[in-house]
């Protein structure tokens, strides 16, 4: 049984959350329907966790737990009964809930669930309601015969008190005379938090692996290498998608260059692929061997049955593999790959280290490591049991809907922007990598050394989303030094709105975000760019870098000072300066390839940007994922590699032929297809462009004589 005494709020929110996914539409809440409002909801979250505790001690499913809730008018004290016979017992549930995780179990309570033991042992199944008079009738056997459980569940975490424990001792006298026949368990809130965590965590992931041309490492651990079908990896990812991936560094990256190089290579090639592939490397919690020859093991294909399988290394390879046989199955049922499997015998450390070494490389980045963090695993599970929102955490995963959740990259940037110390803000605006710095001053460590709970974790991304809308939309109306304070100093603004508007209430459930703080971004927003751009003046001088001066920490901390300062005491802001002219400007995509500001294969995803055109595409994107799907190229006239035919276009030529595909006949004759073409931090092509023309009008500014 666990034990814990800490952190119950959240514990109950989540356990809430999740019993009302698990539960809604499948406890009877029949007879209890005119009920409204909290009444209901605090019927429906008793029976839910009578409902938990069944699937918690019995080890079954939602739908089964559910069916043997019997709250209600003449439940005689049990809230549930479930009779198991396949493994010899029944469960006699009474469930208490808190929402402030209080519950409690006392004389009363005992002696009403011992009244209800007795009632069905005397089998007086009559004085039941309908349904548990069913259930008894089915009890009554195993409780004689077989075994019984008094599950006592709580949200709380306190046990039993001692004159509820002496009831409940003195019915197990009674009822195991001759035998053990009945025992106690009681389930505190620790108890259902671990399970909803359990419930939420997949199923390892079994795979048989037939290996060709195979040998065994000698070592303390069981590890072999060979050779299987392109044919069976496929299947692999057919069946497990990206969980494949768990424990890799990276998800696969999607449609890249070199991603559709290796599929063309499986198609045009397959007796080749072995030799111009570097294989893959899969760990795996537990491995038997079950050779096809026992003189003569390796003159013969052997089988391996791995449980909790990842592929740590060749993520990429599977990806592009299981694409081509699913375009060319015949073309490529003739290739075969190198695999390395690797029994750690389930030691997680050993694991993230095989990870880790497998994909030393100059492709790697330091982010890929930071993924395998246990924080961001602790995030992940805590945002989705309590917020019902997603985590995506490695590169290459794909980004999650901006109202569905969130992924390591933002959120990283909001708590960077968030930090009471605007030096965090100077470093992000340096450069991004500067987030994934570890140590004792490193930004990672400092940003996630302490676990976020999950209402920080998305009252942080939504502000940080809120924000920098707004101060891109006030930079696309500005020029020269204003528009470069917008470009550079969008991460100290959103830093100073945080401190301004609510950082110290950002975990406190009572205090409203929507409107004390979301709702002042946009009139916030062009006020604080103007403190900006005036302290800037004043200070530093008529011609300073500006984008220097937000990438250092001292400057940072007097600008935040001074601005945090004139807003607490109420000081006015400054008039705004005269709007400059705006110069002409180099088309975006070739500026964007001569400053190779992308990298080939950076993941693009096209959004609609008016109301009439995503209604129009709605459908036809729905029924392929890869339509919306493509990736940069730099590459002057067609840096655009679509996912759906893997070929080039122009941001706008693509559109176009977009709309023409989906049917849309009331589409424009023209587009501006860098709008509609965004980077994973919601960026367009079009944003990144007009940042480069920002600076490029800063430095102007600069070197005038």
């Amino acid at each position: 049984m666990a034990t814990s005494g800490t952190a119950v709020p959240r514990q109950v929110t989540q356990v809430r959350e999740q019993l009302h996914e698990t539960f809604d539409g499948l406890i009877d809440v029949s007879d209890i329907a005119h009920f409204r409002g909290d009444g209901l909801e605090q019927r429906f979250l008793s029976r839910a966790l009578a409902a938990l505790a069944v699937r918690r001690v019995g080890k079954c499913s939602g739908v089964e737990a559910a069916s043997f809730v019997t709250d209600g008018i003449a439940d005689q004290g049990l809230d549930a009964i479930a009779p198991l016979p396949e493994s010899g017992q029944v469960l006699l549930v009474q469930a208490k809930w808190s929402d402030e995780g209080t519950a409690t179990f006392d004389v009363a309570a005992a002696k009403a669930m011992v009244d209800g033991l007795n009632r069905i042992e005397n089998e007086l199944y009559e004085q039941f309601n309908q349904r548990a008079a069913v259930l008894a009738l089915e009890a009554r056997p195993l409780i004689v015969n077989e075994k019984a459980i008094l599950v006592i569940a709580l949200m709380g975490t306190v046990e039993p008190s001692p004159p509820a424990r002496e009831v409940l001792e003195n019915a197990l006298q009674e009822f195991n005379k001759h035998g053990a026949r009945l025992s106690v368990q009681v389930l505190l809130a620790a108890d259902f938090h671990e399970q909803i965590h359990t419930d939420l965590r997949p199923e390892p992931i079994s795979l048989t692996v037939r290996l060709d041309e195979w040998y065994q490492q000698k070592g303390p651990l069981d590890a072999y290498q060979g050779t299987v079908s392109a044919e069976s990896a496929a299947e692999w990812y057919w069946e497990h998608g990206a969980r494949l991936f768990e424990q890799n560094l990276r998800a696969p990256l999607g449609i890249t260059a070199t991603n559709a190089e290796i599929g063309q290579t499986l198609v045009s090639e397959p007796t080749s692929f072995w030799h111009l592939n570097n294989g893959i490397t899969l760990i795996c919690d537990s491995l038997t061997a079950k050779n096809d020859s026992a003189r003569a093991p390796q003159s013969k294909p052997t089988t391996l049955t791995v449980t909790g399988a990842s592929i740590v290394n060749g993520a990429q390879t599977i990806r592009a593999v299981a694409q081509a046989m699913y375009d060319d199955g015949e073309a490529a049922a003739n290739a075969t790959l190198s695999i390395k499997v690797i029994n750690t015998q389930g030691d997680k450390d050993l694991g993230v280290r095989v990870s880790q070494a497998a994909n030393r490389q100059n492709a790697i980045e330091q982010r890929d490591h930071i993924a395998l963090e246990p924080v961001h695993q602790a995030i992940k599970a805590n945002l989705r049991a309590e917020l019902r929102k997603q985590y995506v955490i490695k590169r290459g995963e794909p980004v999650p809907a901006p109202e569905t959740g969130c992924s390591l990259d933002e959120l990283a940037l909001a708590l960077a922007c968030l930090d009471p110390d605007a030096e965090q803000a100077a470093r992000v605006a340096s450069s991004t990598e500067n987030l994934w710095e570890q140590g004792s001053n490193g930004s990672h460590d400092l940003l996630f050394g302490k676990e976020p709970s999950p209402q920080k974790v998305w009252r942080s991304v939504l502000t940080l989303r809120a924000a920098r809308a707004v101060v891109y939309q006030l930079g696309s109306k500005l020029t020269g030094r204003q528009a470069a304070v917008a470009e550079h100093g969008g991460f100290l603004i959103t830093h100073l709105l945080f401190q301004h508007l609510g950082a110290a209430s950002i975990d406190d459930p009572d205090f409203d975000w929507e409107s004390e703080v979301l709702a002042k971004i946009p009139a916030l927003v062009p006020e604080l760019h103007l403190r900006l751009c005036h302290r800037i003046d004043s200070v530093y001088g008529e011609r300073p870098q500006i984008r220097t001066t937000f990438q250092t920490a001292r400057s940072c901390h007097e600008l935040s000072e001074h601005v945090l300062g004139q807003l607490a005491d109420g000081v006015a802001a400054p008039e705004p300066a005269v709007k400059e002219r705006k110069p002409r400007r180099q088309n975006t995509v070739p500026l964007l390839v001569d400053r190779r500001v992308l990298k080939d294969g950076t993941p693009l995803r096209y959004v609609g940007s008016v109301e009439l055109e995503r209604f129009a595409l709605a459908d036809w994107l729905a029924a392929d994922e890869r339509r919306r799907q493509a990736t940069w190229v730099n590459h002057r006239t067609k840096p655009i590699l679509w996912a759906y035919d893997k070929l080039q276009y122009s941001p706008s030529g693509l559109v176009s032929k977009m709309w023409w595909e989906a049917g849309w006949d009331e589409r424009p004759v023209a587009n501006q297809g860098t709008v509609r073409w965004l980077i994973a931090d919601g960026k367009s092509l079009w944003d990144l462009a007009q940042g480069i023309h920002a600076q490029e009008n800063e430095d102007g500014g600069e070197n005038e004589a």
